[in-house]
């Protein structure tokens, strides 16, 4: 039986949020250009060019989204291996394969990115969030990552006294 790693939320980030942010960003650009008589503007932006101001804006949110977002990925435990999925493929990568765990950002999910020995199908990194914790201050990891250090920690030693 594996044990989720991932947070729950991480389909919404992964898909939901950015269809949102794009979605607004486009209607406001689609108004924008339609009624730019009903946009209150900076001085020095001719109403007329509202729409690209918008656009731009969406562009750089975008790049910013794509960074945060697009990478993650859906993480299990199951024994002595990961399970990695980014929602079309799905990889098995054993625990001793792991070089680093490194984490938690200031985010709540917090982000966790684990480093491989020798690049996967995914590349040498995977982030992925934990679960989410409902409180203002952050002490100590999620069960499920001291789960997982634990467990690389038992495969390193394992591997190690196979040598």
């Amino acid at each position: 039986m594996s044990t989720p790693l991932s947070s729950r939320w991480t389909p919404f980030y992964k898909f939901i949020v950015p269809s949102l942010v794009f979605g607004g960003m486009g209607y406001g650009a689609w108004l924008a250009y339609v009624h730019p008589e009903r946009q209150k503007l900076p001085p020095g932006i001719g109403p007329d060019y509202a729409w690209l101001t918008v656009v731009a804006i969406a562009g750089l949110v975008g790049v910013i989204l794509w960074w945060a977002l697009a990478a993650l990925k859906h993480v299990e435990l199951d024994n002595d291996e990961l399970i990695v999925s980014n929602y079309r493929t799905e990889i098995r990568v054993p625990l001793a394969a792991v070089e680093k765990i490194s984490g938690a950002s200031l985010s709540n999910p917090p982000r966790y990115t684990i480093t491989f020995a020798e690049p996967t199908e995914f590349g040498r990194r995977i982030t992925f969030l934990a679960p989410m914790r409902w409180t203002l201050i952050r002490l100590g990891e999620p069960d499920e990552v001291v789960e997982l250090r634990g467990a690389w920690d038992a495969a390193r030693h394992a591997s190690a006294e196979r040598r």
